[in-house]
């Protein structure tokens, strides 16, 4: 390619750049979604265009290769890492029925590795947007674009970003102990991996196991943190509650930092298995509401925000005030017109109660 071909490329390239990142940005919003929509978690997405500089000297190596921009497929990249090998398979897949694929130029290139050797090498795609969505008007102005979508885990990302940074390119040139010291890592990277995914599979079936003992015999299952999250997630009973207390569409995911606080509540007022705490929100769910239409939201929108104004409730329909103050001040420190709170609750709760009492 003459220089002046180049420079001219290079110039339409520069004039055409916004559109470039915007179609990357574009690909990242819609991949994330993607993800989401199919429960895939995953570490990071991100996306980026090639700079001038880069591209020049892609280029200018080899001059045959890439004689217009439309040659060059990786102007637009994007980068997914998963937390777990077997999440890539997944994030492929999807990639595979959601885009047009350039299957010449894309390449599982773990499958380039002999089966006596080691190393870790990611999923690479060349990809543009299907019929249907070109057939959208936020999608039609990207008809000529196409990107490289790369899939790694966690650790095959951690092993090329290292493989990068010691400059580790042409295996015969390095001598044969470093390959050997390569070699020795990658595998232990590939156990690893698998033996998340395996790790992953064990608490499926430990949750599983969890919210099955909690449905037989529920008063035999005592509360901890460490299952508390799987019945918040599973129980028909709190999210109907949650429902009716969150306003927002938006509901996040609890957290340890929240399900850690609700142990403390469930042991302030004695609610030791799930079978009490089923109890409870049945029996006190009208009160908890009444606490919510007083009481600012004490969390942000999160799964069993129920549990929280229960306990609320609970302890302010025990009437003793020593109780209650200390309720207050430990669960919400920062509040300044507790007196006034709890009066209202209490002026509240005694029609509620009443009302319970008679449906007894």
């Amino acid at each position: 390619m003459q220089t002046q071909d180049l420079n001219g490329m290079m110039l339409e390239y520069v004039s055409e750049k916004e559109s470039y990142d915007a179609f990357a940005q574009k690909l990242k919003v819609l991949l994330s979604e993607l993800l989401d929509a199919a429960g895939i978690k995953y570490h990071s997405i991100v996306a980026r265009t090639k700079d001038s500089e880069s591209l020049y000297q892609k280029v200018a190596r080899q001059p045959n290769k890439y004689r217009s921009l439309a040659d060059v497929h990786d102007l637009t990249g994007i980068r997914i890492v998963t937390y777990f090998h077997d999440d890539v398979k997944e994030a492929a897949r999807i990639i595979e029925n959601e885009f047009s694929i350039d299957r010449d130029q894309s390449v599982d290139k773990s499958t380039l590795l002999d089966t006596t050797e080691f190393g870790y090498l990611s999923v690479h795609f060349i990809a543009s947007m299907n019929e249907q969505r070109l057939a959208l008007s936020e999608y039609g102005r990207f008809k000529d674009h196409t990107a490289e979508i790369q899939i790694r885990s966690i650790l095959q990302h951690a092993w090329a970003e290292i493989e990068h940074d010691l400059g580790y390119k042409n295996p015969n040139s390095v001598p044969a102990e470093v390959r050997r010291s390569f070699s020795r890592v990658a595998g232990l990277l590939e156990i690893a991996d698998q033996e998340f995914v395996n790790i992953k599979r064990q608490l499926k079936q430990f949750e599983e196991e969890t919210v099955r003992q909690i449905l037989e015999d529920p008063h035999q299952v005592r509360i901890t943190s460490d299952n508390l999250n799987y019945f918040i997630d599973h129980s028909p009973v709190i999210n109907q509650l949650d429902k009716q207390l969150v306003t927002s569409h938006l509901m996040l995911d609890s957290d340890p930092q929240l399900i850690n606080e609700l142990i403390r509540m469930f042991h302030y007022v004695d609610i030791r298995t799930y079978g009490e705490l089923i109890d409870a929100v049945e029996l006190h769910s009208p009160l908890a509401i009444q606490c919510a239409k007083v009481m600012p939201n004490p969390f942000l929108p999160r799964q069993g925000i129920g549990i929280a104004y229960t306990c609320m409730a609970l302890t302010i329909a025990g009437n003793d005030e020593h109780r209650i103050d200390y309720f207050f001040r430990r669960f919400y420190p920062e509040l300044r017109n507790v007196k006034e709170i709890v009066g209202q609750l209490q002026t509240m709760i005694q029609p509620a109660t009443l009302q319970e009492k008679n449906i007894d």
